[in-house]
């Protein structure tokens, strides 16, 4: 198996992008993946002291907004041009610095105008510095194949395509849900060393068309009546920490 793919997500529900290698940490998160969060205005998280990992319910996300899937997202934290980039289907770009105050406002009167009818309160931007706000509070990466990923397709009369599964790492394989069998198993990945802990669970945010973002039939049923099963890919814990980029090699130790 080898890595075709590195993906992260930095703001919970949006796009993510492509990026060309990932340096991972001991006991970590995939680099810059869900690390902010935009909330629903909900007082708790109004209220929650900055870096809280809460619930998504509490957040905006793909499972309940389908019009996220207009947007994608890349996180560059250094650099001349540092900051979130968040890209509109149609070509257009808007650039916020979550250091600055004022920018965290400019990116929560953007979806507040947006989404209006979705939020109880006034949005806010949340971050995270050492976790991020995916779905369990553990830290987990996610991985899956690209033959999974084809089956999907395939059996489903779609596209292959991660932006629907959001994925972290995707690699190569010759058989599809090729990487269930590592689960309980460890691997060593470019410098990293990984432990292979539990499926990934599918939820709603499977049936939004990344094209279009328009929300299509239910998938999750789908899957567990076609494959008797509702799961793609496999979440992982980084033992320990090394750089992984495309091109490497997982090895099973």
């Amino acid at each position: 198996m080898l890595i075709k793919e590195l993906w992260h997500y930095p703001i919970k529900g949006l796009g993510g992008s492509l990026i060309d290698l990932a340096v991972l940490e001991t006991g970590g998160y995939f680099p810059n993946d869900r690390q902010f969060a935009i909330s629903t205005g909900h007082a708790k998280t109004a209220n929650a002291v900055a870096g809280t990992w809460q619930k998504k319910a509490f957040f905006l996300q793909l499972m309940t907004d389908e019009t996220l899937a207009d947007y994608s997202c890349q996180f560059t934290p250094d650099g001349a041009v540092k900051g979130l980039h968040i890209t509109h289907r149609d070509g257009s770009v808007n650039h916020f610095d979550p250091s600055k105050p004022k920018d965290c406002t400019r990116l929560e009167d953007f979806f507040a105008a947006r989404l209006e009818a979705r939020f109880s309160g006034h949005p806010r931007l949340m971050q995270m510095d050492q976790q991020a706000y995916s779905d369990q509070s553990s830290p987990l990466i996610s991985i899956a194949s690209d033959a999974s990923l084809n089956t999907f397709a395939k059996a489903t009369g779609t596209i292959a395509d991660n932006r629907r599964f959001r994925i972290n790492v995707i690699i190569s394989a010759d058989q599809p849900f090729a990487e269930a069998d590592l689960i309980g198993k460890t691997v060593r990945c470019g410098t990293a060393l990984l432990a292979i802990k539990a499926p990934v669970g599918r939820c709603a945010a499977i049936n939004v068309n990344p094209d279009t973002a328009q929300r299509g039939p239910d998938y999750v049923a789908f899957m567990r009546a076609h494959f008797g099963h509702s799961n793609l890919g496999v979440f992982a814990e980084i033992i320990d920490g090394g750089t992984i980029k495309s091109g490497d090699q997982l090895i099973v130790t």
